[in-house]
């Protein structure tokens, strides 16, 4: 069991589909009998008559108040532009009220200069956030958000604030949820921020693969992604260590071209690591480096001697790990007793796998040596299932015969825009040898393309990344003030 690559393959029976058959008793788009309707009264017509006028009336004053600026007591100067307004109109802003009402240099002034020194307030956003005090509605421009979210912030106007953060989440995607992000952190808006931070954990294993996105991620957002216990990802560990490697070199690397070729630049990557100080990249990036879990990937030969080669992590750092890694295997198979672990623990150690599916029936293994425990996941059209598999199945390491062994576990899965459409959230399940466990019941809900995240533990985790980085850069610090000594 690890967090390489996935082996799939077809499943070998499947459980009929039910089949549903739904019945229309009423079709909206057929004509039905109406009863009688009374006729309109003069009064009623009357009164439709005047909310027409009442519209007709609030585009007339935003014509001639707003645009045209006529009777205006006021001038609004701001961004190199000037706005002839009206007082009363303004002060239903918090911002104007204080300043109109208060004892203020502006108070009694016919112009104001506003000095702006938040580089999202443009014109634009300010002319739409002033026409709106004389209108009963506001035209947002997606693409140009920020210049009326920050101008409307600046008044402090809650109205249009709050209509900017529904269109920023009705309009969230995987394209814009990193410039949402930032925005909802600066100005406040906390739904958003939440919104669009749950978007990035659930969609990080596509953002991971597009350069483009990743190196718009700042340091401590990724690395508030990396410790979430949400993130979710395809394959296993080996990809988040990719992704923090290709962000590291695009970091150092500033003049890199984000569109060149896939084989170019793994190739100017790969010659950047076995140049680049290494000690020194640890040392800069280590908070990052110590959010991937070394331990989950080094169990397989070909993840090993790809990080032998990588030359980004120490091979006295790999060696360690892998020492301590043999050594908990060998506990573990000792230990008769069942294994406990806290959330915290679990969230913070556990395997982190998944697989993006196109079709069902699936069913497959993640490869990699867990102490011999050989777990197969099944989805089909009705369930998904998790089996320990012992002799019933090929497996391609020695597998672990114990009478019971406690795995630790969550299993998500996710529909194409990053939605959780089942989550069992931290569960338990003692395994027999060869047992099965039905995981969840398909709903209509689940169409694919879906996308599966699994997170388990059996045994007690051995030490974190940390221990072994700051252990080495100890060392390396203690060497140098030896040779000082000596010097």
């Amino acid at each position: 069991m690890g967090a390489a690559q996935s082996n799939s393959r077809s499943s070998s029976r499947e459980l009929p589909a039910g089949d549903n058959q739904v019945m229309d008793v009423l079709d909206p788009s057929e004509s039905t009998p109406r009863r009688g309707r009374k006729r309109k009264s003069v009064k009623q017509a009357e009164v439709e008559k005047k909310k027409i006028a009442k519209l007709d009336t609030c585009a007339y004053v935003y014509n001639k108040l707003f645009i045209q600026g006529e009777e205006s007591d006021i001038t609004i100067a701001a961004c190199g532009k000037e706005w002839k307004v009206h007082k009363l109109y303004l002060k239903q802003t918090k911002f104007f009220e204080s300043m109109f009402d208060g004892d203020w240099a502006e108070t009694h002034s016919d112009r104001v200069n506003l000095e702006i020194s938040d580089p999202n307030i443009d014109v634009e956003g300010i002319n739409a956030v002033l026409g709106s005090l004389y209108h009963n509605e506001i035209e947002i421009d997606l693409d140009n958000i920020q210049g009326t979210l920050a101008a409307a912030s600046y008044v402090a106007l809650d109205s249009v604030t709050e209509r900017c953060a529904e269109m920023m989440i009705e309009a969230l995607s995987i394209d814009n949820a990193i410039q949402f992000l930032d925005l909802s952190t600066e100005y406040g808006l906390i739904c958003v921020k939440e919104k669009s931070l749950q978007l990035l954990l659930r969609n990080f294993w596509k953002i991971s693969k597009d350069k483009e996105k990743l190196r718009l991620l700042e340091h401590d957002l990724l690395l508030a992604l990396l410790n979430s216990p949400n993130l979710f990802i395809t394959e296993g560990e080996y990809d988040i260590y990719k992704a923090v490697k290709t962000w590291i070199y695009m970091q150092e690397c500033a003049d890199f071209k984000i569109e060149e070729a896939q084989n170019e630049f793994k190739s100017n990557m790969s010659e950047f690591f076995q140049k680049a100080d290494t000690d020194y990249l640890i040392s800069k990036y280590l908070k990052l480096l110590c959010s991937v879990r070394f331990d989950k990937m080094l169990l397989t030969t070909g993840t090993l001697k790809a990080m032998r080669t990588d030359h980004l992590i120490p091979n006295c750092v790999i060696n360690e790990i892998s020492s301590d890694l043999w050594m908990s295997f060998l506990q573990n198979e000792e230990n008769t007793t069942p294994v406990t672990i806290s959330d915290d623990e679990f969230f913070e150690r556990c395997f982190r796998l998944g697989r993006s599916l196109e079709s069902i029936p699936k069913c497959w293994r993640w490869v990699g040596f867990n102490s011999g425990v050989d777990l197969l996941l099944h989805l089909n059209e009705n369930s998904i299932c998790i089996k320990r598999n012992c002799l019933n199945q090929k497996a391609p390491y020695s597998v672990n015969l114990k009478s019971r062994l406690t795995l630790h576990y969550r299993l998500a899965i996710c529909d194409s825009n990053g939605r959780i459409v089942h989550d069992t959230g931290k569960s338990s399940w003692e395994m027999s040898p060869d047992e099965t466990k039905t995981i969840f019941k398909m709903t209509e809900e689940t169409q694919v393309p879906i996308s599966v995240h699994f997170q388990y533990l059996i045994h007690n985790p051995i030490e974190s990344p940390s221990y072994y980085f700051n252990k080495y850069l100890s060392q390396k610090q203690n060497a140098a003030d030896t040779v000082v000594e000596e010097i």
